[in-house]
């Protein structure tokens, strides 16, 4: 019987003292988590590990539970058979869209994955997933295929690989709150036919390779409705496994939610990298212009301990 007014003078005392009353009381912290559907494979990438690694560190810093869809084609006709069911959205809350299909060009198939979007479905879109879908007349400037309406941007191409100088100059934009320049791992700088982004689009961040400067992160707003964010950036594991991207694709993703807030964001994870081996992977690469020509770039892994 003495139990109760001893809880409730400390439940006080916790109060006065700065702690959440929720958090002393042993209440789950945060909301329910955002479902995220990162659906992943295709050509030229190391999506397994790259998958895995975005999931663990999109849930340590936000609120979301992520589930995967992965294929382990690798050709850029790759395709997920996910996509044939018109209900293949339902439940979620974002698609993070991170294929490689290039040479995909049936349009039923695309409409199918556009469907969920059109009616307001937010979306992410990295790296490869810029150069998917490309139906008749994708290369000719201005032409802006299904893909690329619902992207944002419209690119055929990128540099050979390089450290790319990123720049947030957007510092207003609340994607950006709190983040830094800095200059990438050997990564690709994704061309920008129409020298920008299309009209319904804002950049958050340039990337420059020498002379030649790209968008390289942006919004979009898809139909009127679905608000979108993509990077080009997540060619290499290096890329892909760096706070730093991992902090932008988070706040990009919960700003096309709608979420991005105090709410669903988390504490900071801990600065030290896990210790890590490198173990040596060549990974064809066919993420060119023509999307058909093997260079056999090398991809260094990163595993875990």
């Amino acid at each position: 019987m003495k139990i109760k007014p001893l809880f409730s003078f400390a439940l006080l005392l916790a109060v006065l003292s700065g702690v959440p009353a929720a958090a002393f009381a042993g209440a789950a912290p945060g909301p329910k988590p955002l479902r995220i559907l990162l659906v992943t494979g295709g050509c030229c990438h190391n999506y397994k590990l790259q998958s895995d690694a975005l999931k663990k560190g999109l849930e340590e810093r936000a609120f979301v539970q992520v589930d995967i869809i992965y294929t382990a084609q690798s050709t850029t006709r790759t395709v997920f058979e996910e996509y044939s069911n018109p209900d293949w959205a339902k439940g979620y809350d974002l698609i993070l869209h991170d294929e490689c299909s290039a040479d995909v060009v049936d349009e039923a198939y695309i409409q199918r994955i556009l469907a969920p979007h059109a009616k307001g479905l937010p979306a992410v879109f990295l790296h490869c997933a810029m150069h998917c879908f490309r139906t008749a007349g994708y290369e000719v400037p201005g032409n802006m295929t299904s893909w690329f309406e619902f992207t944002g941007l419209q690119t055929t191409g990128h540099t050979a690989q390089a450290p790319i100088t990123m720049s947030y100059f957007d510092k207003a934009n609340p994607i950006t709150k709190g983040l830094e320049n800095w200059v990438t791992g050997n990564e690709e700088l994704y061309n920008n036919v129409m020298g920008g982004i299309l009209p319904t689009a804002h950049a958050v961040a340039l990337g420059r390779i020498g002379a030649e400067t790209s968008v390289i992160a942006w919004t979009n707003i898809y139909k009127g409705k679905a608000r979108t964010f993509a990077t080009t950036l997540g060619h290499n594991d290096e890329t892909v496994l760096d706070s730093r991207y991992q902090d932008l694709v988070t706040r990009g993703l919960l700003w096309a939610a709608d979420k991005l807030n105090d709410t669903y964001l988390k504490p900071a994870p801990k600065a030290a990298p896990a210790p890590v081996k490198k173990v040596a992977l060549v990974v064809p690469d066919t993420d060119n212009e023509s999307e058909t020509a093997e260079c056999g770039c090398a991809s260094t892994l990163a595993l875990a301990d």
